[in-house]
């Protein structure tokens, strides 16, 4: 079984087609990962508690979070979101 740790690298050609939405994706999985590494849905405010922590957050990144958060609520939604997550 896998965890989000798993699923750290950059996940190309997500479902969405748009780069922005997979950065957000793989800084969700990176936010999972730190804190318990466990499949959860991740609210917005700690993503953005943490974001801001790394000293790269930016507030655009909120439609990007609300388009893939389903998608990194567990191994079977994230294999869904990327061919590179199929891997």
């Amino acid at each position: 079984m896998s965890s989000p740790r798993d699923f750290r690298n950059y996940p190309w050609d997500g479902v969405t087609q748009n780069s922005e939405d997979e950065t957000v994706a793989r800084n969700i999985m990176i936010v999972l990962t730190r804190n318990g590494n466990v499949w959860r849905e991740l609210s917005w405010e700690e993503y953005v508690t943490e974001r801001m922590n790394d000293g790269d957050f930016s507030s655009g990144e909120e439609k990007c979070f609300r388009n893939v958060i389903h998608y990194t609520t567990s191994e079977e939604m994230a294999r869904k979101f990327s061919p590179k997550w199929r891997q």
